[in-house]
Order: structure tokens, then C-alpha cells, then sequence
């Protein structure tokens, strides 16, 4: 229903601009009259836009309201929900690390066995034969469970402590800090394409 009357009222719109829409692809700019004509142009070009915009916010700002208040009504059950999902990674992480280790410690110690074995051998002049590479089962990357799959991977927790020590090249180049250096005069910086534009500002009386 809201899209229908929003159609409608978008249509009569356009029917009533139609003119303005011909002037505006038409307009040429080659004489002062015609400097004028397009600035008086320009400026019932923009008054249409506000207008629209307005009749646009009339129609869309109670769904915004309705929506703020609906995500408003979900936010604590989700948060919680979050809550909680981060809880259940911190530990299944915490206990996949602890796994990771033992594995890790236990195929340690058995190289470390074998290596006692040779050195003992080569006391005695004894000819081992090597043992087979000790099996130390791997943790699995991916957990099957009842409801599906959990898989797990490598990550890094990282967090930056001191700004200015990290180097320049990874650092995101700031649009509103290139704007303010090329506003105070330099038209010259490295990495970027800088050209001159003239802007229009309109009022309308």
C-alpha cells in the first residue's frame, strides 16, 4: 500500500517536471543571458530535489521509526546470544589450543626418546635399526558433532598500542586528511591525482 502511494505521488511529481527535465538535458551555457538562465535554473532544479527529498522523509520516516523500535525490541536477545557464542569460542578455542600442545609435547618427547636410543647405541658401537617416526595424531581441524561441523584455524589477536610506530605503508590512506592538505595548498602528493573543479552553490530567494 506504501509503495503504491509512494508511486503515485512519484509519478505526479515527474509529470509536473516534465519541462524542467528538457531544460535541464538541453541547457548550453555560452552568453552571460544564458549564465543566468541556467543559474535560475539550478536553483528550481534544487528546490525540486528538497522537495522530493521531503516528500520522500514524509512517507519513509515512520518505517525508520518502526524499524529503530523493532531492532530496539530484538537488541537484548540478540547481545545475549553474542554473549554467550563468544564464550562458547573463547573456550573451545582455549580447549583446541590445550590439545594442540599436548599433541605437540608428546611427538617432542618422543624424537627426544629416539635421540637418547642413538646416543646410547653409539656408546656400544650397536647398530640400531631406526624406529618408524613416531604417530602422534594431529588435532583435527574440523569437529564433527550431532548438529553438524565446527572447524578451527590459526588466528592472531592483534592490537595497536602505539600509532604512531606502525609503518606507513599500512596504514589506510584518509581521504579528509588528503582534502585538508590539498585545502591549505599542496596540490602535489604522491599517490594521488589531484584536479581543479568548480562547485555550485544555490539559494533560492
Amino acid at each position: 500500500m506504501a509503495e503504491e502511494y509512494s508511486k503515485t505521488i512519484v509519478t505526479t511529481l515527474e509529470k509536473g517536471q516534465e519541462s524542467l527535465f528538457t531544460w535541464l538535458a538541453a541547457t548550453k551555457v555560452t552568453s552571460d543571458k544564458e549564465q543566468k538562465d541556467a543559474e535560475d535554473l539550478l536553483i528550481v532544479a534544487r528546490r525540486a530535489v528538497k522537495d522530493a527529498e521531503a516528500k520522500r522523509k514524509d512517507l519513509t520516516q515512520p518505517l525508520d521509526e518502526s524499524k529503530a523500535r523493532i531492532i530496539a525490541l530484538f537488541k537484548p536477545y540478540i547481545e545475549r546470544l553474542n554473549i554467550g557464542i563468544k564464550q562458547l569460542n573463547d573456550e573451545l578455542g582455549r580447549y583446541h589450543e590445550q590439545k594442540r600442545i599436548a599433541a605437540e609435547a608428546e611427538r617432542l618427547t618422543e624424537l627426544a626418546k629416539e635421540a637418547a636410543r642413538i646416543r646410547e647405541a653409539g656408546g656400544t658401537g650397536e647398530v640400531l635399526e631406526p624406529l618408524p617416526a613416531p604417530i602422534t595424531p594431529a588435532v583435527p581441524k574440523t569437529s564433527h558433532t550431532h548438529l553438524g561441523t565446527v572447524s578451527y584455524r590459526d588466528d592472531f589477536d592483534i592490537q595497536i598500542v602505539d600509532p604512531s610506530q606502525v609503518p606507513r605503508d599500512l596504514c589506510e590512506p584518509s581521504m579528509p586528511k588528503i582534502r585538508a592538505r590539498v585545502k591549505s595548498g599542496v596540490l602535489d602528493i604522491p599517490g594521488v591525482l589531484i584536479a581543479r573543479k568548480t562547485i555550485s552553490t544555490a539559494r533560492g530567494k
